[in-house]
C-alpha cells in the first residue's frame, strides 16, 4: 500500500436536507402547553428530561423534546445547564404573561411570542399579515430556503396559526433583527465550542457537543460536530459554553463539499432527491411534471437498473 493510499480520508458526507428550525406547533397550543408545564411544576426550575409530564407524554419522547423546543423557540421557557441534568425555567415573559391580570399586558406578551422565532419574525417581515397563496409561499420556502415540502407545508400552518392568535397587523415588528450567523448574539460559534443543535423543534443530541468543522454550502454556512458526519445549518446552532481550540485542531479536515449548483435554465425544471448515505441526485427536464413525463423517467431507470444486474 502507497504511503499516499494509507493517508487517504474518505471525505465527510454533504449536508442532508435540513430545514431552518422553526416550532413545530403554533402560537395557541404553545401557550395552552405553558399554562399546562406551570400548573404541573410551577414556576420552579425542573428537570427538562420530565417536561413530558405535564402533557401527558412520555418523560424523554421526542413529542415531549420537540414541545419543550417549541416553548423555547417562542421565548417562554429557557434551558440552564446542558446534558441529563439540564434545567428548565420559566422565562421573564413566560412568568408575567401567567401571572398578568391585564388582556394589553398579555396581549403585548404574546405579540412578542408571536415574533421570538427568528424564521417567522423573517418571514413575517416580508409577508405580514395577508402572506402570499400557499403555492408562492411554498415555492419560496422550498427552492430558496431549502425547506423539505413536509416541513414547508408545517410552516405555514404554524405561521397562520400564531400570526391569526397573536392579531398582529402590519404595523407590529420584531424587537431583535435576525442573527444571520446563529447562536450568541456578542459570542460567534467557533470550533471548539460546545453547542446543541435543534431540527424542526427536535433536539438531536441530549448534550452539547463540540464544533469540529465550519464551512458554507450553498451560500450558507454549516456546522460539523464531533461524532457526525454531515453538517447543521447554522440557525439550528446555539452556543452552551465556549471551548478551548483542541490541540489537534489543524487535523481537523477540510470538509469536500459539492460546488454550488446554478439555478435550472427558463423552462427547465429540477428535483433534488438524497440517496440513504446523503449523496445528492438531480433530476433534470424541461417543461411541466407530469405522468407520461415520470413513467418515461421510470422506464428508463428500469432498464438501467436490469443492465447493471447484468
Amino acid at each position: 500500500m502507497t504511503d499516499a493510499a494509507a493517508t487517504d480520508k474518505p471525505p465527510a458526507k454533504a449536508p442532508k436536507d435540513r430545514s431552518p428550525s422553526f416550532p413545530f406547533i403554533g402560537l395557541p397550543v404553545a401557550v395552552e402547553r405553558l399554562v399546562a408545564y406551570e400548573a404541573k411544576f410551577g414556576r420552579h426550575a425542573t428537570p427538562a428530561n420530565k417536561a413530558g409530564l405535564a402533557w401527558d407524554m412520555k418523560e424523554a419522547s421526542s413529542q415531549a423534546a420537540q414541545t419543550l423546543a417549541a416553548l423555547k423557540s417562542f421565548g417562554m421557557v429557557d434551558y440552564t445547564g446542558s446534558g441529563p441534568g439540564r434545567l428548565t425555567n420559566l422565562t421573564e415573559d413566560g412568568r408575567n404573561f401567567l401571572r398578568a391580570q391585564q388582556d394589553s399586558v398579555k396581549r403585548d406578551i404574546i405579540r412578542r411570542f408571536a415574533l421570538t422565532p427568528k424564521v417567522i419574525a423573517s418571514y413575517w417581515s416580508e409577508w405580514g399579515a395577508k402572506r402570499p397563496i400557499d403555492a408562492v409561499c411554498l415555492d419560496q420556502l422550498v427552492l430558496k430556503a431549502k425547506f423539505t415540502e413536509s416541513a414547508a407545508e408545517t410552516f405555514l400552518r404554524v405561521y397562520d396559526a400564531t400570526v391569526a392568535y397573536a392579531g398582529l397587523t402590519d404595523s407590529d415588528t420584531s424587537d431583535e433583527p435576525e442573527d444571520e450567523a446563529g447562536g450568541s448574539d456578542d459570542k460567534p460559534i467557533e470550533i471548539g465550542d460546545f453547542v446543541t443543535v435543534e431540527v424542526n423543534g427536535a433536539v438531536q443530541f441530549a448534550e452539547a457537543v463540540r464544533v469540529r468543522a465550519i464551512q458554507p454550502h450553498n451560500g450558507k454556512p454549516y456546522v460539523f460536530v464531533d461524532g457526525e458526519k454531515t453538517g447543521f445549518p447554522m440557525e439550528s446552532i446555539t452556543l452552551e459554553r465556549k471551548g478551548a481550540l483542541p490541540e489537534n485542531a489543524s487535523d481537523f479536515p477540510t470538509l469536500d463539499l459539492p460546488e454550488e449548483r446554478a439555478s435550472p435554465k427558463k423552462g427547465w425544471k429540477e428535483e433534488r432527491l438524497i440517496d440513504d448515505d446523503g449523496g445528492e441526485i438531480f433530476i433534470s427536464y424541461q417543461g411541466e411534471p407530469s405522468i407520461s413525463r415520470y413513467e418515461f423517467i421510470r422506464d428508463y431507470l428500469n432498464f438501467k437498473v436490469e443492465r447493471a444486474k447484468k
